[in-house]
């Protein structure tokens, strides 16, 4: 949202991670950096780089908590890794970038008072949630008023399961996370269940310092939203394109999505077109090997890792979407920022999630067709009302877009200033 700031009286300056490690990288997303924005980058030391290195199955798309999950047995030097990530590093592995971007933003804050342009506020977003605690430090050091924005789970997220936490780290994350909110003058939040996660744990925060401000989709990346049919009537014996884009971790398994689609292209004489399913990002062997169990070759196609510039314009392409959410409690107090993507495109969309979820509530508004992971017959109907459905209203589609939901950020904002609410 920092380039969409400017136009409702806030001018950003960033400060980032230097040589930060990332699973991917996708260079086409520069652009999206506007060339007048500040940005100081600041060295960040990363032992996670060198472990998920070290025990990745496929080299650079999976976290390293998700190899637990990968159905080897996992050798004593793993486990020591994984619970020293777990119980050792707190909240996360960027935590050891604290000290440093501290000092370096004081220094920065400092410098611009001296010159006569302070600054007004402080924002911090997460995860990882360690930059939240280097807001806690400016906070406590210089009081300026501070926003913690919260893009997913704290203390609450599933993949902390898999680093082996002790009684005393969970204590210890329920402690920070508690000592952020309570501490931050205001706090957004990206879905219902990631507020109420908070508001749990800090009760004595009163209700109108959170915010719900979701993820949203940026006009900038879709330019065009396709209308329902633009792209012409499919002829008899065409194939029905439905494109997944992003990654399928195991929680996201579908076993019922894939033997509805098997059914459905098996009953193909008495179906108008077979359904043709389109993954687009990383699938993990598990998944893999789920679909090769039920679907035939030419039932799906694998496309691989694509640009974020592609994989939009692949969207636009499918006759239809799929999303697909965990399978676990996290993934029913998340909304993926892909939702509002898809939601953009104006194509129809499937979503399969657990019912019910923050998801399934705000995709049922949209009108949005879905089924739960393991139900096949949700699924087949799923698909009909695909294939002869229509896109969203656009009018609640720009409800959604990022300057929309920068707005509403902006003025959480302008609550938090002394000279503007007095």
């Amino acid at each position: 949202m920092t380039k969409y700031l400017p136009d409702n009286g806030w001018i950003p300056t960033l400060l980032v991670p230097e040589n930060a490690a990332y699973p991917i990288l996708d260079p086409s997303l520069v652009q999206d950096v506007p060339q007048n924005l500040v940005v100081h980058k600041v060295p960040i030391l990363e032992p996670y780089e060198f472990a998920t290195k070290l025990f990745s199955r496929n080299g650079a798309t999976e976290r390293l908590g998700s190899l637990k999950k990968g159905g080897g047995k996992q050798g004593i030097t793993q486990r020591l890794m994984l619970w020293c990530r777990g119980n050792i590093l707190l909240p996360d592995p960027r935590v050891l970038w604290r000290r440093r971007a501290a000092a370096k933003a004081i220094k920065i804050i400092e410098k611009a008072g001296e010159e006569g342009r302070p600054f007004d506020a402080i924002v911090t977003t997460g995860p990882p949630h360690s930059v939240h605690l280097i807001g806690l430090d400016l906070k406590r050091k210089t009081g300026l008023p501070w926003l913690a924005d919260f893009r997913d789970l704290w203390r609450e997220m599933d993949y902390l399961e898999d680093f082996l936490p002790t009684a005393r780290t969970r204590r210890k994350h329920k402690e920070l996370e508690r000592d952020v909110v309570t501490n931050a003058d205001a706090i957004a939040y990206s879905s219902p269940g990631v507020g109420v996660s908070l508001m749990n744990n800090a009760p004595s925060v009163p209700k109108e310092c959170f915010h719900l401000i979701y993820n949203g989709w940026d006009p900038t990346d879709v330019t065009q939203p396709h209308e329902q049919g633009d792209s012409g009537p499919l002829s008899k014996g065409t194939d029905f394109h439905i494109g997944h884009f992003g990654s399928l971790f195991p929680s996201r398994d579908t076993p019922g999505l894939w033997q509805a689609i098997r059914k459905w292209n098996s009953d193909s004489l008495n179906r108008p077109h077979k359904v043709h399913l389109n993954l687009v990002g990383s699938v993990s062997p598990q998944v893999r090997e789920s679909i090769e169990q039920t679907l035939k070759p030419e039932d799906w196609t694998d496309h691989g890792y694509v640009s974020h510039t592609e994989a939009v314009s692949m969207m636009q392409s499918m006759h239809a979407l799929l999303l697909i959410q965990n399978d676990n409690t996290t993934g029913e107090r998340a909304i993926p920022g892909k939702a509002f993507e898809y939601l953009a495109t104006s194509r129809p969309m499937g979503v399969v999630t657990r019912v019910p979820s923050d998801l399934s509530t705000l995709t049922d508004e949209w009108g949005v067709h879905s089924c739960r992971h393991a139900n096949q017959e949700e699924a087949i109907n799923m698909l009909e009302k695909l294939s002869s459905g229509t896109g969203p209203d656009r009018q609640m589609v720009e409800h959604y877009s990022r300057p929309a939901l920068t707005r509403q950020m902006s003025r959480v904002l302008d609550s938090i200033i002394p000279s503007l609410t007095s």
